[in-house]
C-alpha cells in the first residue's frame, strides 16, 4: 500500500550550487559534494574513492539550532521519543541494546551493502550544537549524527526530517510525528525508509522526481519498496564507487577480484543492476564510476586448456528524471553513460592477450580465446567521466570441433540403443 505523499525536507544552503555538471546525455541522478575526510579517513577523499563513515546519536538535551522555518529550538529529545514509541529495551547508556539501534544501524549499513562505503558507530559524542557541525574524531564525535525535536506537527504536508550535506552528514527527525513513527508494519518501514533517505542527503545525494519510476531520493514517503532504488544506487557508486573499491580498491592486476575457477557453469557478476526496482537484499553491483577507474578481475583455468569467452554488458533501465524543482528534466539511458572497453591479460597480468572496444555506448564487448592452465586478468575501462553499471560473464565454451563430436556421439549412441531394442523386440516375439 502506498503512503499518503508527506514532504521530505532538507537543508539546501548553498550546497545544491556545487552540484557535478552533467554530460551530454543527461543525469539520472543528482549530486553535490561527497565526503572530503572522515574521522576514519584522514586523506583528502576523492570522486570514486571508497569511504568509511561514523554514524552515532545526540544524547537528549544536546541543543539542536533550528535550521527550518518554524522549526522548535528545543535540544534534541529523540532517544525518549524512541523509547516511548519502539521501545527501550533494558534502557541504560548503552543504546545498542535498544530495540530501536538495530532498525538504524540496518538502514547506514544497507548503503555500505551496494556501494564503496562501509559505515561504523561510534558511542561517544561530544554534545556540541548539532549546527556546530564537528569534525568526526574517532572516539569523539560521530562523523553522522542524528538527533530529534519538534519541527512542524504531525498534520497536513509536514516535515519528516531534514539532513545536512557532506561534510556534515547530520540528521534531524521529527518527534512531532508519533502516528507515523511508532508504525511498526514491514519491519518499521516507514523508519527505516526515512533513515536511508537522509542518509543519502548525508551522502551528497540530492533530491530527484520520476513520474515514470519510484526512488528513494524523491521528496515523498513511499513504502512499496525498501531502501536505495536504481538511481541511488547508481548516484552512490558515482561517488563512492562499488564494492571492490573497499580495502584498496581492484585497480591492478596485483589487486583484482577473483571470480574463482571457470567450469561449466558461467561466472556471472552485476546482475542486480538491471532493473529500476532493487530487492532489500540485492547486492550484486559492478560499476566503472568514471574515467579515473579500473577494475581488474582475475580468473582460473584448471585442467586441460579451454576456449573461454568474456562478455561485457552495460547494463542499466531507461527512465525519467528530474529535480524537484523540474530542471533538468530528462529521459535518462543508465546503460550508456561510458563506453567500456575490456582487455584480456595473460598469467603474468600485463602481456595484453586481446583486447575488445568495437561497439560505442551500451554496446556488448567480447573476447573468446583458447587459454591454457593458468590464472588470467580481466581490465575495465571507461572513456567517459561517468558512472556505468556493468555485468561481466566469463564462460568455458565448447570448441565448434568438440561440439561436432558430441553431436556424433550422440547419434551414435542413440542409434545403438534403437538398434539394441529392436533386436529385443524381434526376439521376444519370436518367443511368444
Amino acid at each position: 500500500m502506498k503512503a499518503t505523499p508527506i514532504l521530505w525536507a532538507i537543508l539546501a544552503a548553498l550546497l545544491l550550487t556545487y552540484v557535478l555538471p552533467k554530460d551530454s546525455f543527461g543525469q539520472g541522478f543528482f549530486i553535490g559534494n561527497r565526503w572530503s575526510q572522515t574521522a576514519t579517513n584522514n586523506g583528502i577523499l576523492s570522486q570514486g574513492d571508497a569511504t568509511t563513515l561514523t554514524w552515532g546519536f545526540l544524547r537528549d538535551g544536546t541543543a539542536i539550532t533550528p535550521a527550518l522555518s518554524g522549526e522548535s529550538s528545543d535540544p534534541s529529545s529523540l532517544i525518549n521519543f524512541l523509547d516511548t514509541n519502539i521501545g527501550a529495551g533494558g534502557g541504560g547508556s548503552d543504546l545498542t541494546n535498544r530495540p530501536w539501534f538495530r532498525l538504524f544501524e540496518e538502514s547506514y549499513d544497507r548503503w555500505g551493502d551496494v556501494s564503496g562505503l562501509s559505515f561504523n558507530y561510534e558511542a561517544a559524542d561530544n554534545g556540541d550544537d548539532i549546527r556546530d557541525f564537528p569534525a568526526g574524531e574517532l572516539g569523539v564525535v560521530a562523523d553522522m549524527r542524528i538527533g530529534g525535536h519538534s519541527i512542524d506537527g504531525q498534520t497536513g504536508g509536514n516535515t519528516l526530517a531534514y539532513n545536512y550535506f557532506p561534510n556534515a552528514g547530520d540528521m534531524v527527525i521529527d518527534t512531532d510525528n508519533v502516528t507515523f513513527y511508532s508504525n511498526g508494519s514491514d519491519d518499521h518501514i516507514r523508519l527505516r525508509n526515512v533513515i536511508m533517505h537522509e542518509v543519502g542527503h548525508g551522502l551528497g545525494i540530492s533530491h530527484l522526481v520520476s513520474d515514470d519510476s519510484r526512488f528513494l531520493m524523491e521528496p515523498f514517503i513511499d513504502v512499496s519498496f525498501d531502501g536505495p532504488q536504481f538511481a541511488e544506487i547508481l548516484a552512490v557508486h558515482r561517488m563512492y564507487g562499488d564494492n571492490n573499491e573497499e580495502n584498496g580498491g581492484n585497480d591492478v592486476a596485483g589487486d583484482a577480484t577473483s571470480l574463482g575457477e571457470v567450469s561449466g557453469k558461467p561466472i556471472v557478476i552485476g546482475e542486480d543492476a538491471r532493473t529500476k526496482v532493487i530487492a532489500a537484499d540485492a547486492v550484486d553491483f559492478v560499476s566503472i564510476d568514471g574515467t579515473s577507474d579500473t577494475d581488474f578481475f582475475s580468473f582460473e583455468v584448471t585442467g586441460m586448456a579451454k576456449d573461454i569467452k568474456i562478455d561485457l554488458t552495460p547494463l542499466g533501465p531507461t527512465y525519467h528524471a528530474e529535480r524537484q524543482d523540474g530542471t533538468d528534466s530528462n529521459t535518462f539511458d543508465s546503460s550508456a553513460q561510458n563506453d567500456l572497453t575490456l582487455t584480456l591479460f595473460d598469467t603474468d597480468g600485463s602481456t595484453i592477450l586481446e583486447t575488445s572496444n568495437i561497439n560505442g555506448l551500451g554496446g556488448v564487448e567480447s573476447i573468446k580465446r583458447l587459454l591454457a592452465t593458468g590464472t588470467y586478468f580481466i581490465r575495465i575501462t571507461g572513456a567517459q567521466n561517468e558512472a556505468q553499471f556493468f555485468e561481466l560473464e566469463v564462460a568455458s565454451v565448447p570448441e565448434p570441433g568438440a561440439l561436432a563430436m558430441m553431436f556424433v556421439l550422440v547419434a551414435v549412441g542413440s542409434a545403438f540403443y534403437w538398434k539394441k531394442r529392436r533386436k529385443n523386440h524381434q526376439a521376444a516375439q519370436a518367443v511368444s
